[in-house]
């Protein structure tokens, strides 16, 4: 198994657990009314203990009136869009271990193998469009009446979501370097012993 693909798998799994941890906060804008909102959650503060803050989940139909104010469009299709994403990550990592199991059949499997990397190319790219998606709707709506945020608005949750974005970029690069390398190496001459042990060694 190539360094190339062990790197973009490590760039993969930190942006997969960096995305989940965003997504699991409330973080992402912190304006009043509500003072903190998130993917699946608005909090409020607590008026005489300011360090306690009061959340409610968005994302199912609530009679609450706080709930009903904050449960916009936009605002479910973060959160589904965001729970594709994650999900999607999560079935790609199971992809990655099985490519990773098959690093010792360097002629058997070949199809597969290279099929595997497209699919995690894909699989990579899709994430990556759907969490840009995500933390820039999520700025777009926020803004004042003057089409304005400001740092100070914007939560460590978004700013963790957009570095998974960032990761996933990297991850899907190297994926694509890894397909080219595999690609090169089955595209060639028959593989003798000599060749199949230096394979082993590289990949």
């Amino acid at each position: 198994m190539s360094k190339v693909f062990f790197v973009g798998y490590f760039f993969f799994v930190a942006s997969t657990i960096a995305f989940i941890v965003a997504i699991l906060t409330p973080f992402w804008i912190i304006k009043a009314n509500p003072d903190y909102r998130g993917i699946f959650e608005v909090c409020q503060k607590n008026g005489s203990r300011p360090d306690i803050r009061t959340c409610s989940y968005i994302l199912t139909y609530s009679d609450d009136a706080f709930v009903k104010a904050n449960r916009l469009d936009y605002a479910i299709a973060c959160a589904s869009l965001s729970i594709a994403a994650s999900s999607l990550s999560i079935l790609l990592l199971i992809v990655a271990g099985l490519h990773m199991s098959l690093k010792h059949k360097v002629d058997s499997n070949k199809f597969l193998r290279l099929r595997l990397v497209e699919l995690l190319i894909a699989g990579t790219l899709l994430i990556d469009c759907l969490t840009i998606v995500v933390w820039v709707v999520m700025l777009a709506k926020n803004l004042d009446a003057n089409n304005v945020i400001t740092r100070n608005q914007i939560g460590w949750s978004l700013w963790l979501a957009v570095s998974s974005t960032g990761g996933f970029l990297i991850a899907l690069v190297l994926f694509a370097v890894h397909r080219i390398d595999l690609g090169a190496f089955f595209g060639g001459r028959k593989t003798t012993y000599n060749e199949s042990r230096e394979y082993l060694q590289r990949f």
